[in-house]
């Protein structure tokens, strides 16, 4: 018997090696540590950055953006994971405050069928635009995507990296962090078990059942 009902996956610098939205901004946004900073610190929201640098956005071409993807890794046992998960018949859904185009083209170059939610992206003659299908008013932290909307489990688990993952790290049944999203958990005795790849998170699943 599994010990949660669902897990829960942020998408870059968690299921990516790098965080591909940030990436994406350091070569062609200009400036766009600016808001990132004000977002960090609170002083505005994840909607309002990410409208921010989305409209930093300039002269990106259709064959720049698709190398820019094509160029995205996963973590190397991320694969893995998604069999271990399968064969367990446990829901795995991905939630991402990023862009809605990255992961569908990375899902769709390993043949996955994974179900997520994130932000729109909108690309058309060289201009982007950005929407928010899943914003909710009542979210804590005014995220582009609420990702604790989107839990319905009564439990669950969930596996990120960073600030976006700060409100439902809290709420999770059982969590798997890295990076910030670790840091924050040790500073404010939220408790996680910490992991550098997938493989880590097979494992350590694997000693609870």
């Amino acid at each position: 018997m599994n010990m949660f009902d669902a897990i829960y996956c942020d998408f870059d610098g968690t299921i990516t090696k790098e965080d591909s939205v940030n990436s994406f901004f350091e070569l062609y946004a200009k400036n766009w540590m600016d808001s990132e900073k004000l977002w960090i610190e609170g002083k505005i929201s994840s909607k309002e950055n990410a409208i921010i640098q989305v409209g930093l956005l300039k002269n990106v071409s259709q064959k720049q953006l698709d190398d820019y993807i094509d160029s995205i890794e996963i973590d190397d046992y991320f694969l893995d994971f998604v069999d271990y998960v399968k064969s367990r018949n446990i829901k795995l859904t991905i939630l991402s405050d990023g862009f809605d185009l990255f992961i569908q083209k990375i899902l769709e170059r390993y043949n996955l069928d994974i179900p997520y939610y994130a932000n729109k992206l909108i690309y058309k003659n060289g201009d982007f635009s950005i929407e928010f299908p899943y914003y909710e008013e009542n979210c804590d932290k005014k995220a582009g995507m609420c990702k604790c909307h989107k839990v319905k489990e009564d439990k669950f688990c969930y596996i990120g990296d960073g600030v976006s993952d700060l409100c439902i790290a809290s709420k999770a049944d059982f969590l798997f962090a890295t990076k910030n999203l670790y840091k924050y958990c040790n500073e404010n005795n939220i408790k996680c078990s910490h992991f550098n790849s997938f493989r880590n998170i097979i494992d350590m699943l694997d000693m609870c059942n």
